[in-house]
């Protein structure tokens, strides 16, 4: 844990008596509670998740205070109170050092965390809960519009703003400084400053012209449709009424017993009878919840007979062991078998995003331009729900929607597809072989033809994404190739070469930087997957990149 823990100063100690006092007679303020040279407070009652072991909810009191000096500038500092062993302790975070406020996950809680460099290098947020929806989301308000005071921004993203979601589904985006991807000013991982956008998608693509689409749970395609950088920022912009549905799901797990068949009563080092994918938590159907408070339950719980590999009449899978693959048919060797129960929530949510019907989609990319583009229309692909390639007609910066869906033939469903800064169309099909696109051009949008190309040995590709001159690729095993040989005169390149392991999503932009979704962090292994990493020493001569730097996750 971070040694941020201080004793109180006599200041602090009146400030922690005064506060107490104050919170017997009055709610919460959503205003500035005091006001006097240049200095105001804003006071609360929040629950902390502990810093050190054994961790645990604890309640504490939180003041935000903002001081202006003579020049204009202005210092804030985020306090949080606690007791120790009867000794009134606190900790503090500047506010010019918070990196990113992220609602997240926890014992569904409203909570959210609060990150900064230091606590980004050692995976350690401060995780506070406020008891509602709506005081959690008045300090997230008050705390981020502070951070963006105190950093110069202001209103609607820029162009260049990088867009990421977390696997709660809230849409999160960084300003870069100056330019993002010029190696001279590369911001370090750990210092980039994240904000929230209004709004719920499973995941989103953007570039630099400043299109931005994403996608729902429930394959529902979205437009960003607010304002940008230098244009007027409308004192009420407009916000759109924005739906998803999810299934979440358990697993039932059965061991065959000579006497009695199939039974719940499994082996002393069998997963839990009631887990989730992995076998390694416990989950049954009655301490399973919505993703969040936000989320309702919209169904009952029911077999599903939709999972990968196949199930009998009663939705179950065999197979010999926990764990292995799975099957959908029982043989003398399968002694477990395990079946999938489903349930449906949704959330309802407004945001600065606009529908496009009617086809629901799983995967969408934009061509990734450079700022000084000039395009009269912009390539972007898409798949369908059921695997079907799409490229989306009339797009522009003016009309970010389009107009029309184009179908590209194709003999199989597709998982994954990637347009690149030269009109080069990757895609992956679902069983993981891999075909470039020839003959995309801005008068033959669709091109004409698909390529195979043949998979790294024993690996099956699941996503990928192409820069302006080079292709990268992720396997099921969560590593990520890179694509040797690729030139004008033959874009689908020579060979695949490794470059990195536990690696769960790439994204390569227009100056073919590259940035993943890391599925773990070196030297702590129990943090979950999700940290944003980038490439380092990415450039002309070294196109491949030398180490990672991590960032939040």
């Amino acid at each position: 844990p971070l040694t941020c823990s201080l004793s109180l100063t006599p200041v602090q100690s009146a400030a922690w008596r005064e506060q107490v006092q104050q919170q017997e007679h009055q709610e919460i303020s959503r205003k500035p509670l005091e006001r006097s040279n240049s200095v105001w407070v804003r006071k609360g009652a929040l629950r902390w998740w502990r810093d050190w072991k054994p961790q645990r909810w604890v309640d504490v009191g939180v003041a935000l205070e903002q001081s202006t000096k003579s020049d204009g500038r202005k210092d804030s500092i985020f306090f949080v109170y606690y007791t120790q062993y009867d000794e009134k302790k606190y900790l503090q975070l500047f506010i010019n050092e918070v990196t990113a406020l992220v609602p997240v996950l926890q014992d569904c809680h409203y909570t959210f965390a609060v990150y900064t460099a230091e606590r980004t290098k050692q995976r350690w947020p401060l995780v506070l809960a406020a008891p509602s929806e709506e005081h959690m989301n008045d300090w997230l308000d008050l705390l981020s519009s502070c951070c963006c005071e105190c950093r110069g921004i202001a209103g609607t993203p820029s162009r260049q703003a990088l867009w990421s979601t977390t696997s709660k589904g809230d849409i999160m985006l960084h300003e870069p400084s100056l330019s993002l991807e010029a190696l001279a000013h590369a911001v370090p991982c750990d210092l980039m400053f994240w904000r929230q956008i209004p709004g719920h998608l499973r995941c989103v693509e953007s570039n630099s012209l400043g299109l931005v689409w994403g996608i729902g749970w429930d394959g529902t395609a979205w437009v960003y449709s607010g304002s940008f950088g230098q244009q007027p920022s409308p004192v009420n912009p407009e916000m759109h009424l924005q739906t998803d549905v999810r299934s979440i799901h358990v697993y039932e797990n059965q061991r065959w017993n000579p006497m009695t068949g199939y039974t719940d009563k499994g082996l002393p080092t069998d997963r839990p009878m009631w887990s989730d994918e992995s076998g390694l938590k416990e989950c049954t159907k009655g301490n399973t919840h919505p993703p969040s408070p936000q989320w309702s339950w919209v169904s009952e719980w029911a077999v599903d007979f939709t999972v990968p590999g196949g199930t009998d009449k009663e939705g179950w899978q065999y197979a010999a062991d926990f764990p292995t693959t799975f099957h959908g048919h029982k043989t003398m060797k399968d002694f477990v078998r395990r079946r999938r129960w489903t349930r449906r929530c949704k959330i309802t949510v407004r945001g600065p995003w606009k529908m496009v019907p009617p086809i629901h989609l799983s995967d969408i990319s934009l061509m990734p331009c450079l700022a000084q583009s000039k395009m009269e229309e912009v390539p972007v692909w898409a798949l369908s729900d059921k695997g079907d390639v799409l490229c989306r007609l009339g797009v522009s910066p003016q009309n970010p929607a389009g107009s029309s869906w184009l179908h590209v033939g194709t003999d199989q469903p597709f998982k994954s597809i990637s347009i690149g800064g030269a009109n080069q169309v990757w895609a992956i099909t679902r069983d993981g072989a891999v075909f470039y696109r020839g003959s995309v051009s801005p008068e033959n949008p669709a091109g004409e033809c698909w390529y195979h190309i043949p998979s790294p040995p024993r690996q099956n590709l699941r996503q990928l994404s192409v820069g302006r001159t080079s292709v990268f690729a992720v396997d099921e095993n969560s590593n990520l190739w890179y694509r040797q040989g690729l030139t004008p005169s033959y874009p689908q390149g020579s060979a695949w070469e490794l470059i990195s392991n536990n690696v769960t999503k790439v994204s390569v932009g227009p100056l073919d930087q590259v940035w993943i979704v890391a599925d773990g962090v070196p030297g702590f292994p129990t943090e979950t997957p999700g940290a944003i990493c980038h490439r380092l020493s990415v450039g002309p001569m070294q196109p491949k990149g030398l180490s990672w730097d991590y960032g939040i996750g």
